[in-house]
């Protein structure tokens, strides 16, 4: 009796085969991040990061379980977006229906997502300086050079970002923390003479903690961390009592000091004053809790309601502003954890949460452990102040990169081994 002849043995593939596919999907993810610096719209939202990114999701989906703060915030991301849907169904009755805002809040919400996963595959394939220096030139080939108010003020509305991220991403190459604080000085030097005040802010806050990185031993106990903490918050203060002082004395220059002291005669705070929006976020949410769907127009009780709240701050809201701009064809109230509560409601909420405590905890950890570059502090301190004061749509690169960059990877011990 013949025998039937084997089966061919399946060819694995080369050594030469296998380098060059890993060579060409690390290209795919380094454009990837600077298509997502780059925020370069194409339809209602839809960026050509993110959908490059959802091109690319099947190489990347595997990045979703490099940590649980990851899992998280992309499961939340996905319910976020949904939500945003289904409370725009729920107003349609009492509010009109924007379905190019709709169609605005799902992609920008799934941008932070795609943004995240992707730019956290391109983290795990190339260093944190080739993935900063990249997304800091996607920043820089996204500024708008026709906007009115980059005319107005060309470093702080255009250069003052991709300029920041570049640079801090390079010196992290040489790992040396004076390096990091002559680049940071610089920066907050520059941000200063062009009215940068935020900016100017939080680079001094950087380096105070950089250099206070170079004192002790790296430590990982609890008590540790509730010490940095602690530290985090008294820096803070006295980070804002300062800059607050020097503007007032003329320092950042006249147009800052005089928009300071209107800001203070306001409401008797810098960040109340200068923020008047809170005032409406708060009582937005003690009026609808729920939220209202990224695709639904204010109506004329929101308005007054969000009204009412900013003149309780001593703000005089009846400028055009309010109409304009935060009200105007949706909700916008100039936060991102406003902005996500307001399109996404509860799940939008909570999304919010679980960033703020991540790049809390993240920012701890790494300054405990002595491990946290000018770069990474930047990004994390800057990131907690956007989810405070910024919109969601000019605080989402930044917020990409400093989740990408600050998140724990669990494929790095993987790629150890191998």
């Amino acid at each position: 009796m013949t025998s039937s002849p084997p089966a061919p043995a399946q060819a694995l593939p080369s050594r030469q085969g296998q380098e060059g596919w890993a060579v060409a999907t690390t290209g795919l993810a380094l454009l990837c991040v600077v298509l997502t610096g780059m925020g370069l719209g194409l339809f209602f939202g839809l960026t050509a990061g993110l959908a490059f990114a959802l091109v690319l999701l099947p190489l990347w989906a595997s990045e979703v379980r490099s940590s649980r703060w990851i899992t998280w915030t992309m499961a939340l991301t996905v319910i976020a977006a949904a939500s945003s849907v289904w409370l725009t169904v729920w107003h349609s009755d009492s509010r009109t229906v924007s379905t190019s805002g709709l169609l605005e809040s799902v992609f920008v919400v799934l941008g932070l997502g795609g943004g995240i996963g992707a730019t956290l595959w391109a983290r795990s394939r190339a260093s944190v300086t080739a993935v900063g220096t990249l997304f800091g030139i996607g920043l820089l080939l996204g500024i708008n050079p026709g906007g009115e108010s980059f005319a107005d003020n060309p470093w702080r509305f255009g250069f003052s970002l991709p300029v920041t991220v570049i640079v801090l991403a390079l010196v992290t190459r040489w790992r040396k923390r004076w390096l990091d604080v002559v680049a940071v000085l610089a920066l907050a030097g520059v941000s200063a003479l062009n009215g940068g005040r935020s900016t100017s802010a939080i680079l001094l806050m950087v380096a105070l903690l950089v250099v206070w990185q170079s004192w002790g031993r790296p430590a990982s106990s609890k008590l540790a961390a509730v010490r940095t903490l602690i530290l985090f918050g008294m820096l803070a203060f006295g980070t804002y009592l300062s800059v607050q002082a020097a503007i007032l004395e003329g320092a950042l220059g006249e147009s800052a000091q005089l928009r300071t002291e209107l800001q203070l005669s306001t409401s008797g705070t810098l960040i109340t004053g200068g923020r008047p929006e809170i005032g409406a976020t708060l009582a937005l949410m003690a009026q609808s809790p729920a939220g209202f769907g990224g695709g639904a127009v204010p109506s004329m009780t929101d308005v007054l309601v969000a009204k009412s709240g900013m003149a309780a701050l001593g703000y005089d809201p009846n400028n055009g502003y309010v109409e304009n701009y935060m009200f105007g064809s949706g909700f916008e109230v100039h936060s991102v954890i406003g902005d996500l509560w307001a399109w996404s409601g509860l799940p939008g909420l909570a999304l919010a949460t679980v960033l703020l405590l991540f790049l809390v905890v993240r920012t701890t950890v790494l300054t405990t452990g002595r491990a946290a570059s000018a770069l990474l502090l930047f990004l994390g301190v800057k990131s907690i102040w956007n989810l405070l004061f910024a919109p969601l749509e000019s605080a989402l690169t930044v917020l990409v990169l400093a989740v990408a960059l600050m998140a724990p990877l669990a494929l790095q011990k993987r790629r150890t081994d191998e």
